[in-house]
Formats: structure tokens, sequence, C-alpha cells
């Protein structure tokens, strides 16, 4: 992002707020996951290098825990924010609830909030992380407490087989020749679809957790990166994203129910405004994003993704989880007021400036946000996740 442009534009503002949702840096595989790998590496592994067949990624005991890369990368992320903020840091002087750290009950998250905070607060003058009781997080595991969410995901299966069905039968013999060129020599042995994602997953996990882009990466060329990513989202926009059950729309409705409320404290006394970063996983900001409609804001046309749509089409499709949640992800809605006091906020998605629908300019009236949230606010969680 350009600095110089960024003052230009809020120069005339007070920044009275930020409020962030991330996602937890850089974690080894889930338990579940494992098993793939596993089978990969017993099937596969005559055919690679041994320094590819990394122990981390079949240990259990590491599973889900977050990596050394994602501390560091989660570090890093909190200075970049206390450099970023520092009006608000210097606040802390006076009132230690100036910025505040919440994190999910997971292992990952408080580990990459307690990273991220003791970067951005090297002087320790913030209060700890707070944490949210996994059984009544309705705002960061939403998953977790949703029954209607749960039931819904079990629905959706069959279309995600289906579609993924679709998309094999045409995409699927390309995949099959450009990976087992490049991995069995000409070898005449077939790779299922599922184990050729497997092993681009395990390409994106040397690039997140070892910076090594020569063991897996080399199976796959740009084109195929972007088939099998496609393959991905065909799954995650349906269990997670818009092209699923209406509740995933609806389902971030507590955490901005928060955030509005925040906002409006910040509104009603600028003094005292406390800045929150919420430490959650991808799930979070996928819903937020559903609910925000960033797909239709990043997307050059918002064409639900299908298993039989061209390759020109998925390179414009605004779903994409590799833009909207990868490891360290974050979405921030910063708060400012004129001297006025009319209010504006701008919105950034990893750190780059997003335009909602309706804003004409990066810095835009809070009535736009407001409005776009407005059926979601104050919504009964518990009623909307009934079954």
């Amino acid at each position: 992002m350009d600095c110089v442009g960024v003052y230009i534009e809020t120069s005339y503002l007070d920044l009275i707020q930020v409020q962030y949702v991330l996602r937890h840096g850089a974690r080894y595989e889930v338990e579940s996951g494992i098993e793939y790998i596993q089978e990969i590496y017993n099937e596969l592994g005559d055919h690679v290098p041994h320094a590819w067949l990394k122990p981390d990624m079949v240990n259990k005991t590491k599973a889900a825990e977050l990596s050394m890369s994602g501390y560091t990368t989660s570090a890093k992320l909190g200075q970049r924010m206390q450099q970023r903020y520092p009006e608000l840091w210097s606040r802390l002087e006076s009132n230690a609830q100036t910025v505040r750290f919440v994190s999910s009950e997971f292992q990952r998250t408080m580990a990459t909030a307690n990273a991220f905070r003791s970067a951005a607060d090297p002087s320790n003058q913030t209060l700890p992380v707070e944490v949210v009781p996994l059984d009544s997080d309705t705002i960061l595991a939403m998953k977790v407490t949703c029954p209607r969410w749960a039931a819904a995901k079990l629905n959706v299966q069959t279309q995600v087989a289906n579609e993924l069905s679709t998309f094999d039968a045409i995409y699927g013999a390309e995949l099959q020749a450009h990976v087992s060129n490049r991995l069995l020599k000409h070898s005449t042995r077939e790779l299922t679809p599922e184990q050729i994602q497997t092993m681009y997953r395990l390409c994106g996990y040397d690039v997140s957790l070892y910076d090594e882009h020569s063991h897996w990466c080399t199976l796959f060329d740009e084109r195929t990166s972007a088939l099998l990513e496609l393959r991905s989202d065909i799954k995650y926009s349906r269990v997670y994203g818009p092209y699923g059950p209406r509740i995933n729309q609806h389902i971030a409705c507590s955490l901005f129910s928060t955030i509005v409320e925040d906002i409006d404290q910040a509104l009603r006394n600028p003094k005292t405004a406390s800045s929150t970063f919420r430490f959650g996983h991808a799930e979070t900001l996928m819903f937020a994003s559903n609910l925000l409609g960033l797909d239709q804001a990043l997307g050059l046309t918002a064409p639900p993704i299908t298993g039989n749509m061209t390759f020109e089409q998925s390179l414009h499709r605004g779903f994409r989880t590799t833009v909207l949640v990868p490891f360290s992800s974050n979405l921030g809605i910063e708060l400012y007021v004129d001297q006025t006091s009319q209010a504006f906020f701008r919105l950034l998605l990893n750190e780059r400036v997003v335009r909602l629908p309706g804003c004409t300019s990066d810095v835009c009236p809070l009535g736009v946000l407001r409005s776009k949230l407005a059926g979601d606010v104050g919504c009964a969680y518990a009623d909307i996740c009934q079954v």
C-alpha cells in the first residue's frame, strides 16, 4: 500500500479506534488431515527425495499447533500494527485497556495472540489476552456453538461431492498427466484427485512452515496451482462460504454486533475508545466475509463456484481462500471522525484497503457499514443457530 496516499486521504481525520479479526499464524496439519499425508508418504515415498518427507507433518502430537514460523509471522504482524497505529499505542500510558487482545480457546489462536501482543506491546502495558470459553464462543469459533451450521454442513456434502466429481471429469486427466509426469517420470501409475490435492497441500505447508519452494511445489505450475485452488474452493465456498446454506451469511452476526457495540462506545467517548484484536480461524474470517459480501467486492465477476466453470471464469472469482484466509490473514475496520464529529471507516483485508459496495472512496461514511450490517447487528444468536 502507498503510505503517502494513505496519509493524504486520512490527514484531515482523527483515528479513534481499530477493530481487527485475525486468523492464527501457520500451524501444523490438523489430525484429520494427517492420515492423507501419511498415505502420500507411504505410497509415494520411493518417488521423492527423503527430504520431502518431513516428520513434523505426520506427528499427531503437533497436530493443529502453531508452528515456529507461525510464531515469527504473528510477531512481525504485531510489530507492523504497532508501527501502523502509533497513536493508539501511545494512549496506553493513561489507559491499559486502550488496546485489547481476545482469542478463541485453541492453542494456535492463543499462541498467535500472545506472540502478536508481545511484539506489539514490548513494554507490557496492555492487559493479558482474553480467552473466550469454547462452549460459549459466538464470535470467533462460531461453528462449535451453532447446531444449525453443523447440520447444514452435513447436508451440503452431497452437493460438494457432485461438484468435485464434475471438476475431476473435466480437469482430472490434465492434472494427472502433469503431476505424474513430474513426479513419477512417465510411470503409468495413476494418482487419485485427492492424492494430488494432498500433494498441493504439502506444497502449501512447505512454503508456510519452512519457506521451502523446491520440494512438493516443483510438481505444480501456475495453471495446475490455480486449478487445485479452485478445486479446494469448491468445498470451502459451500461449507463456510457464500454458496453454502443461508446460515453461512449470518453466523457472524454476534461478532459484528460486538464490533458495532465497540464502535458506538468509541463514538460516545473517543478519549477512552478501546481497540480490539480478535484472534480466530479461517472460518471466522470467511463467515465475516460472507456477511460483508467481500466476494463481490473482490471479484471482477461473481459467478458461483462450480465444478464446470471455465479456467478463465475461475480467475475472476471473488471467493478465493488464498486471498481471503491465508495463515495470519486479517480483516480490519478503522474508525475515524472529522472536525464536525462525522464518522467514517476504512476496511482492510490483509493490510490492503477494500471498498465495500456503496463506498466511492477508501475512507467511507460509517453509515454505509451500518446499512450493510443492519439486518444482523443485535441478532438473537441462539435462535438463528437453533436446529
